[in-house]
């Protein structure tokens, strides 16, 4: 299924980017301790900082239609709607992911001093967990390789509950399980 190897194509994009994004230079502000310091690496190269909110957003929205392209290419399968509603819930969550880096971009004292709302953030990461929960009960009926469907819905479920307990989660893990999803895709192809 030549539609299938390109979702894996645009999954894999997608996740790449938003690993770069996350790894970029700019986003130690992520890790520093202080309002202060965060908005001197942030000033200090506000374009970087704009650009890796922008690249945060493309990998998240690429994702969700690479999701969206495997859900149609397996269409006929009886699972099928578990696939299509991942990808309206990433869909969904890219959505308000823009959204909240657009604030971040636009306004990085506010970011800094934690005074952006955060229910974007929230819905966010609620949805792109649940939608990779729903792709890994859909690869395990559809009878793609059992690890790769038990890997989606174990992390998903641990994601959740560290998300429970520390009250955030970095948005890099969800792109590593795309990389793994990806690569099922494409062989499954």
């Amino acid at each position: 299924m030549f539609a299938l190897k390109i979702s894996g194509i645009v999954i894999f994009a997608g996740s790449i980017v938003f690993l770069i994004a996350a790894f970029s230079p700019i986003s130690r502000v992520y890790s520093l301790p202080t309002a202060e310091k965060k908005l001197g690496v942030i000033t200090t190269s506000p374009k970087a900082w704009v650009i890796s909110q922008a690249l945060f957003s493309l990998g998240a929205i690429l994702v969700s239609a690479g999701v969206a392209l495997a859900a149609y290419a397996l269409k006929d399968h009886p699972s099928a709607p578990l696939l299509f509603t991942a990808a309206a819930l990433l869909a969904a969550g890219a959505a308000a992911w823009t959204w909240y880096v657009t604030l971040r971009a636009a306004d990085s004292t506010a970011f800094v001093r934690d005074s952006l709302p955060g229910w974007q953030f929230t819905v966010y990461t609620l949805f792109t967990m649940g939608a990779f929960l729903l792709i890994g009960i859909a690869l395990l009926r559809m009878g793609f390789p059992t690890w790769a469907g038990w890997l989606l819905v174990g992390s998903s479920i641990l994601l959740f509950i560290l998300y429970v307990i520390f009250k955030d989660m970095p948005p890099f893990v969800y792109y590593l399980l795309g990389l793994a999803l990806a690569f099922v895709l494409f062989r499954g192809g």
